[in-house]
């Protein structure tokens, strides 16, 4: 029987096809029966939430090995940028929105546990948060549109795109 981090990597999968999150789908890609499923998500929610966890832990370890938990907010939002702008996403990136009835504890729980890396808190005056803010803003359309599977960026725009996110930050810095 596959073990619960096994069945959310079946959700996961289901997600990336761009299926809907079903238990019955979960069962289907893990080649169980839904009780077997059902044996660890009780219910679909329960499953969304431990995917939609899954999914942010596998960011905050990425943006972990750009920016330590004890690094300033300019760099580990820096560190969310580079990640944005050059790690690889899809459709289960967007798990967040895959329950409209859930949508509001999903987006609850992402900004909750990935907030400290999207720059909230840097106090500084109106113009530096705005630079900092614009770079943020630039690096959520990178990801979502690269989850969406909507071709964006082209190839040869890629470095010079992020390195104009870098120089926001750097302009907004307050140091």
């Amino acid at each position: 029987m596959p073990t619960k981090p096994e069945l959310l990597d079946s959700a996961i999968a289901v997600l990336r096809r761009g299926e809907n999150l079903t238990i019955d789908a979960v069962a289907r890609e893990a080649g169980l029966t839904k009780p077997g499923v059902v044996h660890h998500f009780s219910t679909k929610e329960a499953l969304t939430v431990a995917v939609v966890d899954r999914l942010i832990d596998r960011w905050e370890s990425d943006l972990r090995t750009r920016a330590s938990d004890e690094a300033s907010s300019v760099n580990k939002l820096r560190a969310y940028v580079d990640y944005a702008l050059t790690g690889t996403f899809d459709q289960s990136d967007l798990a967040l929105l895959a329950d409209v009835n859930l949508r509001d504890r999903l987006c609850a729980l992402w900004a909750e546990r990935l907030d400290p890396w999207f720059g909230s808190t840097i106090e500084a005056d109106a113009a530096s948060r705005a630079s900092l803010r614009a770079a943020r803003l630039l690096a959520d359309g990178a990801w979502f549109n690269a989850a969406l599977g909507i071709p964006t960026v082209l190839d040869d725009e890629r470095t010079a795109l992020h390195s104009i996110a870098l120089q926001l930050i750097n302009q907004g810095d307050p140091q």
